[in-house]
């Protein structure tokens, strides 16, 4: 059941859109994330293959391939296809045969090494490189504990085994991070609100649900908050931070077999429409899980237990 509101609701008038929000205080948030906020804010284009070219030198479009022609074959052989068809060795036929390929462009290029740099990551590197005081990086050993039958010869019972690693970062060290940078900040929904639809006047009113910050749990979280008692002598004000965590094994590059398995955290503060602009970067990284997969047999692990 939606709660009342704090003390009393402050309502805008409707858009041209027919929308209009319902802010549960005495008076509207002390500033619109989305004031100023126009169609190029919200979506990325994708820029023409030329304008890539023309924006930086060949190095850095083409490496770890030293041109253009070594990049093409590069392609060609890792990315169409692992069984070679006569479509494919057409398309070979057509880099080869192109008025721009030159062949003293691939016949010194180093195809081997090229191959290790794409396969490379940086997850290969020592684990102590993890454990970076000022990135918030910590590196934690997962640990447990393994019953023995009362008969063996373990006198505790158990056990406790170190079976991986967990890299993470501290949850509360993000949130600090984020809600002190200026950027960020003035596109973050402090103050929930009930977004409401009505197409002409004298209609019924429709309730809009497709943000976090305009749900009904937010705003029952946000009253809970604003009611509890305060921290003795803190008059700042208290908002709730929405996080979401979304996680899925990565393959890092097509040429190798290194894979990941991130943990990803979002603001459910910030609009849905910004959180899927890739270059806004609002995706924090904030732990990645080892895969374990047992090397023993059941059987000759119950074996090798038995022997302590």
């Amino acid at each position: 059941m939606l709660p009342a509101p704090l003390l009393s609701s402050y309502k805008t008038s409707r858009n041209a859109f027919g929308l209009s929000r319902l802010y549960y205080s005495t008076q509207p948030p002390s500033h619109d994330p989305e004031e100023f906020l126009s169609v190029q804010d919200l979506c990325d284009s994708v820029p023409a293959a030329a304008d890539v070219l023309a924006a930086g030198d060949v190095g850095g479009v083409f490496g770890p391939y030293p041109n253009e022609n070594s990049f093409l074959l590069g392609d060609w052989y890792w990315n169409h296809g692992a069984q070679k068809s006569q479509k494919s060795f057409k398309e070979l036929i057509d880099i080869v045969a192109s008025s721009k390929f030159k062949p003293e462009d691939v016949r010194s290029t180093r195809w081997s090494a090229i191959n290790q740099a794409l396969g490379l990551a940086d997850f290969d590197e020592k684990a102590e490189g993890w454990e970076d005081e000022d990135a918030g990086w910590r590196r934690s050993p997962i640990a447990i504990d393994v019953p023995f039958h009362r008969q063996m010869k373990s006198s505790e019972g158990w056990r406790r085994l170190v079976i991986g690693h967990l890299y993470h970062r501290s949850i509360t060290s993000v949130i600090k991070e984020k809600l002190s940078n200026p950027t960020d900040n003035q596109h973050f929904h402090y103050e929930p609100y009930g977004l409401f639809w009505r197409p002409m006047e004298g209609s019924e009113e429709t309730r809009v649900h497709g943000e976090i910050y305009t749900s009904l749990s937010f705003q029952r979280a946000h009253q809970a908050l604003q009611e509890s008692p305060r921290e003795l002598g803190c008059q700042l004000p208290r908002c709730i931070v929405a996080i979401m965590f979304w996680s899925d094994e990565t393959l890092l590059t097509s040429f190798g077999k290194t894979k990941l398995w991130p943990v990803y955290m979002f603001f459910g503060n910030e609009s849905k429409y910004r959180r899927c602009k890739p270059s806004l970067n609002l995706c924090n990284h904030i732990a990645y899980f080892e895969s374990v997969s047992p090397i023993l047999p059941l059987n000759s692990f119950i074996m090798l237990t038995s022997m302590y």
